[in-house]
């Protein structure tokens, strides 16, 4: 994990290759990098930063909102860092861990919250991902049923988005295993069947692991391809 400098917004960005990091589309759309403009930090293995060589911005933010942006480093992380890796599984009812700078380069800020209901997209793929900020009882409830299950995970647990957050992490643990789900995008306000609440949640990334795949797999073509023979 690390703080992403994108223009005037500092925000949230997540490791996935040594040279590349993950964070929402909306916080780099447009942007053409510079030595000031788009800069990744991370205070993990004694302190890393580098500035961005390009932004990939998902081919179908605009027409779609897949909210999805890849930044490639100009300085690969350390190799003691360890990158994200996607998972794969089904998320509903899944607690996840969300792990944010939250608009800062130092300070990480962890909590978790339970996803509530998973939206498709115009192709029927995984969109996002929605969980609700459970309260002490389910008068706060927006999304499912007020059943004891849909309620708060706890007064040390239970959290939700804040301004900051975008390009945040969405983790699921699994037997240990730690896999990135999301990456958390939005937080809105929902009128539900008990009032109205505070609502987030992020871009589902597995309906996206190809595009990820793709677009790593041909810059590191491109490289090759200009690299001097000897």
């Amino acid at each position: 994990m690390g703080s992403l400098s994108a223009g005037n917004r500092l925000v949230s960005a997540v490791v996935i290759q040594r040279q590349w990091v993950i964070t929402a589309a909306h916080v780099v759309n447009g942007a053409v990098p510079t030595p000031h403009e788009v800069v990744f930090r991370t205070p993990l293995g004694g302190g890393f930063s580098s500035r961005a060589s390009a932004v990939r911005v998902h081919p179908e933010f605009i027409s779609h909102k897949i909210d999805l942006a890849l930044v490639k480093l100009e300085t690969p992380v350390p190799r003691e860092m360890g990158v994200a890796r996607v998972y794969i599984g089904p998320l509903v009812g899944h607690t996840i861990r969300l792990v944010s700078h939250g608009g800062s380069t130092t300070l990480i800020s962890t909590g978790e919250n339970r996803v509530d209901a998973v939206t498709p997209d115009p192709q029927g793929r995984p969109w996002q991902y929605l969980f609700d900020h459970d309260g002490p009882d389910l008068s706060s409830n927006v999304l499912g049923p007020a059943l004891p299950v849909n309620g708060t995970l706890g007064a040390a647990r239970e959290a939700t988005l804040v301004s900051g957050d975008s390009g945040s992490a969405a983790f699921v643990v699994i037997d240990g295993q730690w896999g990135l789900a999301g990456i958390n995008t939005f937080q809105a306000t929902l009128n539900g069947p008990n009032g109205s609440g505070r609502v987030a949640g992020g871009m589902v990334l597995v309906a996206h692991a190809q595009w990820i795949a793709d677009t790593l797999r041909a810059s590191a073509e491109a490289k090759a391809a200009h690299k001097p023979k000897p």
